[in-house]
């Protein structure tokens, strides 16, 4: 330390200076260069310990070593300089050698808070010498009213001083930015809202109407100065008049209160709906026609805060009102070091050229995304000529419905070239009232277009009876309509004054039952009959089930009967379609009807020709003949059931057991199977004694004989053919779908697949449960698809093979990368999948191997998904370690600050009610969130885990009371007392 010796005298610092500037300076008062100081404070081993690079623009943070050798050279004290310099304790540097003094140099606006260069005056007076200096400052800061300065931050410079004679409006709007700190306690960010909307104008083309900015640009503009190098530069000085201006409209709370007053309780579709607001503007601003160029303003930062604004009101809770002054990434002024070019070097040479920086508030991933989704609405667009898409909608496979649920969602924090992009492909894609009632509206319009007039004062009498409904309800409702709603209504003919003459809409009786029976023609000729009308049948967008089911009833009940025409032009349409049986056995009958036209019945086989459903039930037609209607014995008889098929097919079941013996070849003995000795045989029932009647009347029944056990193949001779059927069926839809996990429902070529599987599992798990061997047959099953019965639930198993489908197919598949998306039903299953990765069957992770989701694909793509799941598994190490998840607020875990996250969770779980991150705390630590005080719970953690320590005993501790009579074997904590 020879430079202590060599004393030039005290050098106080400025305050709020930097502490390079103060080493700056520090250097010319020995007469030395900023780097030979630097070495001198953190010399190490001969070595300068100083990391970073040394720039005009650069801050400089000091360890404790460092810092008592400033204080040794400019003979100030610690205290004086930790209070001058913002920086001089601020942050730690990370030193390369052990020991000794260093220092870390940074810079950008980032890293270093905003800063500007001194007056030079003020410096020169306070110093009394003239070398530069620069501080941090405050917006309110950069003005030295004194010596009429702007102190301007330049990147890679020093900053600059401008002078200001030439713009007194910008001192005066100094005094009022003071004036409103002071009075406001919303100035602040005021302030910064302000300064985004000035920012948000300041990036659009300037009108030719605008005259103030640049006068004041070529007023304050250095010599020998580029003019557009100077336009970047000096944006905040020359909007800073604007920018108090606004700012003290928005931190006025009449004009909040005026805002929400003339919204009307709406919020706004664009700024045009709060023109008080904007002739306020204009007149502050001294720019009259400002008001009419943002009324059609419908984003950006000013229509941001309107709407916040609106919307703080009509939500009252305090989160709420945060928003108002948020400013979000996508509004905020790009920072100058990303808009100016780097200054020449020393020799003239010009800078080199720089990668573009991406903009705040954007990414390449979310770009690409919005543009995909943009051009899928354009195609919308050009079919439907609107952008009202339901939610659900996924055309062309898209999920263009919840892409622009999720982007109406987020318009306010949108950048301004994509909401640009929608708005002029749609003006109406974030319009603040429902989807359902724009695609409602464009219905109209078309009817208006085509049909003319909607002549709504005699009740809509060209629309549909649903439309009409809307449009009436509309009129009634007009006043408390979106004004912008209003002015939609006006373009298809519906003013205020045709609201108020509007009439309801009449249903025309007979129009109605003409349509209906229109439908119902039409029904029958395509399917054949009117009995397969269920309630909840839609023939072509017409509620035909319903109405047929009302006409049914009507001439069931007889409280209201049919006009006689329309039941007459029912009974021309399909005879029987109000039978005065069940509607099961008229489809019933239909059926058998269609297969009876197809192939002989064969009643002496049983109807073994058709399907087993006809069959079945043309045999119970036969059994409970003489119990049928008059009316279904002549239809039964056009089929060829007659009184003595049924008859005949009524007798005793060992009759009946004789007739098929007769009828039917003997079957082959099957082979004995070598563990055929072990297969347990179903038990045959003991025929019981009958009683002799009491009476002559009493006829008697004979009892059904034994049945015989069935043979080892799991099959009746009889049944073979019908098994064989199922299993050429079987082989066809797994030709088809490529596996046999078809739906119950399932009934390719009309046969019942689906519900003939269910069976054929059910029996297995059956036969499994019982501990007996797989039925040979099964075998087949098992050949066409190994996974035809698998041991877990069978729409996972569907769920897998879609996902086995979509990579076979080429689809993008990346589940590491989030490909495909949560957001879809594929991607919803395979997230679900890796989350319960290590729960699921080992077979099961084999197949989700084969396509390439394995234990780290499950766990990547679970972090990414739900990064909430990297904090519970902290949770998890911490609650395995501790017995619990009490942890003080500043508990770190891994390097995971795991008491913050936890201090966040109880909070949202308290305001918003329960997330996937408290289920899975609540399982690890069912006191994770308790419904007391958490100094009350750490306390009772302390006492059970160390009952014997000062701190669990001591009467003055906050456990006392109820956990001081804890002990270590308590399991759960008692409820807190009041």
């Amino acid at each position: 330390m020879a430079l202590a010796s060599g004393a030039a005298g005290r050098v106080a610092p400025l305050r709020g200076e930097l502490t390079l500037s103060f080493l700056n300076r520090l250097a010319a008062r020995y007469h030395l260069g900023l780097r030979d100081l630097l070495a001198a404070i953190t010399e190490t081993d001969g070595r300068q310990n100083v990391a970073g690079m040394l720039h005009p623009d650069s801050e400089i943070h000091l360890n404790a070593q460092a810092r008592e050798r400033v204080g040794v050279l400019s003979r100030v004290g610690a205290a004086t300089l930790q209070s001058a310099l913002p920086a001089w304790t601020r942050a730690e540097p990370h030193a390369h050698y052990r020991g000794g003094p260093a220092g870390r140099l940074t810079r950008g606006e980032e890293a270093v808070a905003p800063w500007g260069p001194t007056c030079p005056a003020c410096t020169a007076a306070r110093t009394g010498r003239h070398v530069p200096a620069r501080r941090y400052l405050g917006p309110e800061e950069r003005v030295c009213a004194r010596h009429q300065y702007w102190l301007l931050y330049l990147p890679h410079t020093s900053g600059l001083p401008v002078p200001l004679g030439r713009c007194p409006e910008v001192i005066d709007a100094q005094r009022r930015h003071v004036r409103l700190l002071r009075r406001s306690p919303a100035g602040t960010q005021a302030f910064e809202v302000a300064r985004a909307i000035t920012g948000f104008w300041w990036e659009q083309p300037w009108p030719d109407k605008e005259q103030r900015w640049p006068a004041r640009l070529e007023a304050t503009r250095p010599d020998d100065t580029d003019a557009s190098w100077w336009k970047v530069a000096a944006r905040d000085l020359i909007a800073y008049p604007e920018t108090v201006a606004v700012a003290r409209v928005l931190a006025s709370s009449h004009w909040q209160q005026q805002t929400v007053a003339h919204a009307r309780g709406h919020l706004p579709y664009r700024l045009g709906e709060t023109p008080a607001l904007l002739a306020e503007l204009a007149s502050r601003l001294q720019r009259p026609w400002l008001a009419r160029r943002l009324a059609t303003v419908t984003h950006g930062p000013l229509f941001t805060w309107a709407h916040s604004c609106v919307h703080t009101r009509a939500v009252a809770a305090p989160a709420a009102q945060k928003t108002l002054w948020a400013v979000h990434s996508a509004h905020r002024p790009r920072p100058l070091s990303d808009l100016l070019p780097h200054a020449p070097a020393a020799d003239g040479t010009p800078p080199a050229e720089r990668p573009a920086r991406r903009l705040r508030g954007h990414s390449l991933q979310a770009e690409q995304a919005f543009q995909t989704g943009l051009a899928q609405a354009h195609t919308y667009h050009q079919q439907h000529g609107h952008l009202a898409v339901p939610k659900e909608d996924t055309p062309a496979g898209y999920p263009l419905g919840q892409w622009l649920a999720n982007t109406r969602a987020r318009h306010t924090r949108m950048p301004a070239h994509q909401a640009t992009a929608l708005s002029a492909l749609y003006p109406w894609w974030h319009a603040p009232w429902s989807t359902l009632w724009q695609r409602t509206w464009h219905q109209a319009r078309t009817h208006h277009e085509m049909r003319g007039s909607l002549k709504p004062g005699r009740g809509f009498p060209t629309t549909s009876y649903s439309l009409g409904e809307w449009l009436y309800l509309q009129c009634t409702r007009y006043p408390d309509l979106h004004p912008e709603q209003q002015r939609l209504l006006a373009q298809i003919g519906i003013d205020a004054a045709a609201a108020a003459s509007a009439r309801p809409r009449r249903r025309n009786l007979k129009a109605s039952a003409e349509e209906a029976l229109a439908y119902a023609r039409s029904y029958a000729a395509e399917h054949g009959s009117l009995a397969s009308v269920t309630s909840a049948t839609v023939h072509e967008g017409f509620r035909l089930g319903q109405w047929l089911a009302n006409q049914r009833n009507y001439q069931r009940s007889g409280h209201r009967p049919l006009p006689a025409g329309r039941a007459q032009a029912l009974t021309a349409i399909d005879p029987w379609w109000c039978p005065p049986w069940n509607l099961y056995w008229q489809r019933g009958y239909y059926r058998a009807r269609d297969a009876a036209a197809s192939r002989p019945l064969r009643s002496e086989r049983g109807f073994g020709a058709l399907d087993d459903a006809t069959a079945r039930w043309l045999r119970i037609q036969c059994r409970t003949y003489d119990q049928l209607h008059p009316d279904q014995h002549h239809l039964l008889a056009g089929i060829g059931i007659t009184a003595q098929t049924a008859r005949a097919l009524q007798v005793p079941p060992a009759a009946a057991k004789a007739l098929r013996k007769a009828v039917t070849p003997a079957a082959p003995k099957p082979t004995p199977r070598p563990h055929a000795a072990s297969e347990k045989l179903p038990r045959t029932r003991r025929a019981r004694p009958a009683k002799a009647p009491t009476s002559p009347a009493v006829r008697h029944v004979p009892q059904p004989a034994p049945k015989a056990p069935r043979s080892r193949l799991g099959h009746r001779p009889d049944l073979v053919p019908r098994f064989e059927r199922a299993l050429e069926q079987a082989r066809a839809y797994a030709a088809e779908h490529g596996h046999l996990a078809a739906p119950r429902a399932a009934r390719p070529n009309g046969y019942p697949l689906g519900a003939w599987l269910f069976s054929q599992r059910k029996r297995a798990k059956q036969r499994a449960r019982d501990g007996l061997p797989p039925s040979p047959h099964l075998q087949k099953l098992a050949a066409i698809d190994p996974w035809w019965n698998p041991l877990w639930d069978l729409h996972w198993q569907r769920n897998y093979y879609r996902a086995r489908d979509h990579v076979q197919a080429g689809h993008p598949f990346d589940p590491a990368a989030l490909i495909p998306s949560p957001s879809t039903a594929l991607g919803t299953w395979i997230t679900r999948a890796c989350l319960h990765y290590h729960q699921l069957h080992p077979d099961q992770q084999h197949l989700l191997t084969l396509i390439g989701i394995t234990a780290e694909v499950a766990h990547t793509r679970t972090r990414r998904a739900h990064p909430w799941r990297t904090a519970v598994e902290h949770a998890t190490t911490f609650a395995e370690t501790h017995g619990h998840l009490a942890v003080p607020r500043d508990t770190i875990q891994d390097g995971f600050p795991l008491g913050q996250w936890l201090n966040k969770q109880r909070y949202r779980t308290r305001t918003t009610g329960p997330t996937p991150a408290a289920h899975a705390l609540t399982a690890i630590d069912p006191w994770w969130n308790p419904p007391w005080g958490m100094a009350w719970q750490n306390a009772y953690q302390r006492a059970r885990t160390q009952p014997h320590t000062p701190a669990a005993g001591s009467p003055n501790n906050s456990a006392s009371g109820p956990s001081s009579t804890l002990t270590s074997n308590t399991s759960s904590p008692p409820p807190a007392s009041s």
